[in-house]
């Protein structure tokens, strides 16, 4: 069309040099009038018509006038939307224990050794208590003797001979060797180091010889049975992630994933890292193992029937958020931007709050190439 509207100018061009050429100009007022008037006269004359071109050409071929541009769309629907906090964490044990006595000694013998399956109470080990043992004995003596003693003086007490002194001496003594034994009793027992939980050995610290003492661990237990992932999260998230929300947890080395919930919210924050802990309960599997590293997902919040795009389908503009939709114009598609606002993002997805509703037709391929107005087909 274009190249008929270039040939129509150049011809009126070439003959008003021509005519202009053959002529002698009348450089006066009226004469340059009457030019003016004669050129107005032919440019009138070439736009009627190029008019009548355009119509010509638009009837015979008309997408060369309208151009229709090719894209993708898809409908805008509601749907349901969670937003993810991203930290990395690691595996415990909920029951990890350091297994110690309760009296201090030499130990005389280990019974487990790594690896080894305990159950609750089972002896661990043994510490020399022969030093005991013979005090122990030391005092039963003592007792049957007094024993002895205490019943001549209840006798001669009940015959009315001897003194009430000697009969409340004589039951004193009785009372306190009764006690001092089952103190010491107590003691003998303590000898035994038994396993406070089931699990597993995970590791032995001493060995028989050595000397041990409260607090000073003989051997770790493990429980695999009761797992959990310990995760440390900055604390902008401290006013929106709490127990019970949804967790995913990934270990990267085992390429495994799971699903579970929070089972504890720090009430405080570290001081130095601005970090707070939270824990997670984990079914039991037998390929994890304490301390395995973990990426943990942190559902913090949640949308119902919310409006979800694509990320990328989002243009920055002077005028704000640009998403492009397809809207009906009698029978054409006319692409049109709309200016959003956005809520949250979480991997690669975006929340539309305003500027689009249910049901727009949102292009989704070739929205990089169309301008505003411009006709579309998908």
């Amino acid at each position: 069309m274009k190249k008929y509207a270039y040939l129509l100018i150049t011809i009126a061009t070439l003959s008003f040099i021509g005519f202009s050429c053959g002529q002698k100009e009348d450089t006066s007022i009226e004469g340059k009038k009457a030019q003016l008037s004669k050129l107005q006269s032919e440019a009138t004359e070439i736009g009627d018509k190029i008019d009548a071109l355009k119509s010509e050409i638009g009837i015979l071929q008309p997408e060369a006038e309208k151009k229709v541009s090719q894209v993708k769309a898809m409908p805008l629907t509601t749907q349901d939307f969670s937003h993810y906090v991203e930290a990395s964490g690691r595996l415990d044990a909920v029951n990890n224990v350091f297994v110690s006595p309760q009296m201090g000694g030499a130990l005389t013998r280990v019974f487990v050794k790594e690896g080894d399956y305990v159950k609750k109470g089972q002896t661990i080990a043994t510490i020399d208590n022969s030093i005991l043992r013979n005090s122990i004995n030391e005092v039963k003596i003592q007792l049957e003797t007094a024993k002895t003693i205490f019943g001549r003086q209840e006798a001669l007490w009940n015959q009315k001979i001897g003194t009430e002194i000697q009969y409340i001496q004589s039951k004193a003594q009785v009372d306190n060797l009764e006690k001092r034994l089952l103190t010491m009793n107590a003691q003998d027992a303590q000898n035994t180091v038994a396993a406070p939980i089931a699990g597993y050995v995970d590791e032995v610290r001493m060995k028989a010889g050595e000397m041990a003492s409260p607090g000073l661990g003989i051997v770790r237990i493990v429980n695999l049975n009761d797992l959990k992932v310990v995760v440390n999260i900055p604390d902008t998230y401290a006013g929106t992630i709490q127990k019970g929300d949804l967790v995913k947890v990934k270990f990267p080395d085992l390429g495994k994933e799971i699903t579970a919930k929070l089972s504890f919210v720090s009430q405080t924050v570290n001081q130095v890292s601005r970090t707070f802990t939270a824990e997670a309960k984990v079914p039991y599997d037998k390929q994890l193992k304490p301390n395995l590293n973990a990426m943990v997902e942190i559902q913090d919040q949640a949308r119902g029937a919310a409006l979800v795009i694509p990320q990328n389908l989002i243009q920055r503009t002077e005028l704000g958020d640009i998403v492009y939709v397809a809207e009906t114009d009698g029978e054409n598609q006319v692409a049109r931007g709309r200016v959003v606002t956005t809520g949250l993002s979480y991997n690669g997805e975006i929340e539309i709050l305003t500027g689009l509703s249910a049901g727009d037709i949102i292009i989704t391929d070739g929205y990089q190439e169309i301008v505003d107005g411009e006709l579309v087909s998908f």
